[in-house]
């Protein structure tokens, strides 16, 4: 089974154990939140029930079934949460998790190999995604990417685009 990072754990919340995620997967991932994993170090993912989630500005604040205080949830800070790839909400056909992107490759409209994405940055109004250069970054928008093969694992942008 594949786990997929949904949030990071950026801080505490108030005094009844609320947990500050920094949402890393789209906002409906989040809407209908039962369970969450914490990844041991060194070890395997282990699931902890949700009480409930809210919307805090650019957060989501998690509650965890169980956890009641500030001194129960200190451990979390820092931490990533996973959800198996399965339970994820199914995307629309021409939409895509950001994990699904890392790895393919970016090719332009007139046949030019630009690289491989390395990861995929949230820059609040677009993704960017970065290649393995570290140097190169095309934004992942319609103007821009024309199309993105899954099954061949290759994303096409055009070609005036790229600097």
């Amino acid at each position: 089974m594949d786990y997929v990072v949904i949030g990071k754990v950026v801080d505490t919340f108030g005094v009844r154990g609320e947990l500050k995620v920094l949402p890393l997967a789209p906002e409906e991932v989040f809407e209908n939140l039962g369970k969450v994993y914490f990844k041991r170090s060194g070890g395997g993912y282990v699931p902890f029930r949700v009480e409930g989630v809210r919307g805090h500005g650019d957060f989501f604040l998690v509650k965890l079934e169980g956890y009641d205080s500030l001194s129960d949830v200190e451990q979390f800070r820092g931490a990533h949460l996973f959800l198996p790839e399965e339970e994820l909400p199914e995307r629309g056909e021409e939409e895509f998790y950001a994990y699904e992107l890392v790895g393919m490759e970016v090719w332009t409209d007139k046949g030019r190999r630009l690289g491989k994405v390395k990861r995929v940055e949230d820059f609040g109004v677009y993704d960017m995604l970065i290649l393995e250069d570290e140097k190169t970054m095309i934004p992942f928008v319609g103007d821009i990417v024309l199309a993105v093969d899954r099954e061949h694992g290759r994303i096409e942008i055009r070609e005036e685009m790229v600097p």
